[in-house]
C-alpha cells in the first residue's frame, strides 16, 4: 500500500506518516522543509520517500499532481495547510491569498489528480477543522478556506461512494503543534484544556478510516460539543460566541 501524505514534515503530517508506516504503508512525504523531511525518513527506514514542496506555489502542486498521476497511491492525505490570525482588515493581503492557495487550490488540484487515477478501495482525507463547520471571528479566511473543505469532501464522498472510493473531511480542533503560534496567536492563549494530541488525533482519524462510514469526522467530544450546540442556538449566536472565545 502507498499513501501520499502532505504537509509531512512536522505535527499532524508527519504523525500520519509515522502511524501509517508503522501500518505497513510506503509513504511518499510532501513539505517545504527538506531537513525535517529527511529526519524524517530516518525515522520511518528504508522504502520511503519525500519530495519538497511548497504546495502555496502552483508550480510545486503541479510537480505532486504529476506524482499522483504518474504513480498510483491508495490513500492521498491532504494535510497542508495554516492558518492566519487577527482581524482581516489588518492582516497582510499576500499571507491571506497564500494562505487560501494552499488551503484551497492546492488541495483541489491533488484531490483532483489523486482521483482520476483512483480505484475501489482507495481512499482520500481532506484535512479541515472544527471551523469549518463553526465561523471563527479573527480567523474568518482561514475558517472560510475550511468550510469549502468539509463541504466539497461531503460531495466527493457522495460522488465517489459509486466508484467504491472513500472520501473523509477530518475536522480536528485544537492540536498540539506550532499551527497556533505560526498563525499569530499568543502561546499564552493556547487552549490546553480541550487540545488533543497530534497522536491522538490520527488514532482516531485512522479508525474512522478504516470503517469508511462517515462524510465528515470530528474528533474529540469538546469539538462534537461545540458543533451540536452551534446547530441548537443558531449561526448568530454562534458568531458572537465564537468571537468571544477568540
Amino acid at each position: 500500500m502507498k499513501a501520499l501524505v502532505t504537509g509531512a514534515s512536522e505535527g499532524i503530517g508527519r504523525e500520519f506518516a509515522k502511524q501509517l508506516a508503522a501500518k505497513g504503508y510506503m509513504i511518499t512525504a510532501v513539505a517545504r522543509n527538506e531537513a525535517r523531511l529527511k529526519q524524517l525518513m530516518d525515522e520511518l527506514g528504508k522504502g520511503h520517500k519525500f519530495i519538497v514542496a511548497d504546495l502555496s506555489d502552483p508550480k510545486s502542486t503541479a510537480k505532486i499532481q504529476k506524482e499522483l498521476e504518474e504513480n498510483h497511491y491508495d490513500l492521498l492525505i491532504n494535510n497542508a495547510g495554516f492558518g492566519v490570525y487577527g482581524p482581516f482588515h489588518k492582516a497582510d493581503l499576500p499571507r491571506l491569498q497564500a494562505m487560501t492557495r494552499l488551503n484551497i487550490d492546492s488541495l483541489v488540484s491533488l484531490s483532483y489528480s489523486f482521483l482520476k487515477n483512483s480505484k475501489e478501495g482507495d481512499s482520500l482525507m481532506n484535512i479541515s477543522s472544527t471551523l469549518g463547520l463553526v465561523p471563527m471571528p479573527s480567523s474568518g479566511v482561514y475558517s472560510a478556506t475550511k468550510a469549502f473543505v468539509t463541504s466539497f469532501s461531503e460531495s466527493l464522498w457522495y460522488e465517489q461512494k459509486k466508484r467504491g472510493v472513500y472520501v473523509m473531511g477530518l475536522c480536528p480542533g485544537v492540536t498540539v503543534s506550532n499551527f497556533f503560534e505560526r498563525a499569530g496567536g499568543d502561546p499564552k492563549d493556547f487552549p490546553k484544556a480541550i487540545a488533543q494530541s497530534a497522536q491522538t488525533l490520527v488514532e482516531y482519524a485512522l479508525a474512522a478510516l478504516k470503517k469508511r462510514s462517515s462524510p465528515t469526522v470530528v474528533s474529540g467530544l469538546p469539538n462534537k460539543v461545540l458543533v451540536k450546540v452551534s446547530k441548537l442556538i443558531g449561526r448568530k449566536a454562534t458568531v458572537r460566541l465564537m468571537g468571544k472565545m477568540r
